[in-house]
């Protein structure tokens, strides 16, 4: 029995255009999934192992060689990220099955910047303070 994970409590993200952007607020880092990433974030977000996630997709694109291999790798950098943790077995994962389609697979592909971090991080709503405002989170 595989590993489920959830998505980090300090983690906010939103599907635009076809990749998911997601921002870790305790880090200030700010990460895209895109190519089939966004698929398994989205089978993340209702609590999915990686069985799961590896069989959704096998429905959904077929015999890809490449699929089991993919989700590992991109489950470890989620995990060294922050983005993910474990989680126990939620109830009503039987939906993870994907829609098959004619549409051909991409390999998650995920990336992470940190240009934006200071701004991120600046939080003048929640950070005031008698020393003035806004200031840097600690």
């Amino acid at each position: 029995m595989s590993a489920h994970f959830r998505i980090g409590p300090e983690i906010v993200h939103e599907a635009v255009d076809g990749e998911v952007i997601a921002i870790d607020l305790g880090s200030g880092s700010y990460y895209s999934l895109a190519g089939s990433g966004p698929l398994v974030w989205e089978l993340l977000a209702q609590g999915a192992s990686e069985t799961e996630l590896r069989e959704a997709l096998e429905a959904r694109f077929g015999g890809v060689e490449t699929i089991a291999a993919d989700i590992s790798t991109l489950l470890e950098q989620l995990r060294e990220s922050g983005l993910i943790v474990e989680a126990e077995p939620a109830e009503g994962v039987a939906a993870v099955t994907a829609e098959s389609g004619e549409e051909s697979y991409e390999s998650p592909r995920f990336e992470r910047y940190t240009d934006m971090k200071d701004y991120f991080l600046l939080d003048p709503i929640h950070e005031v303070d008698t020393t003035g405002w806004p200031r840097p989170a600690a």
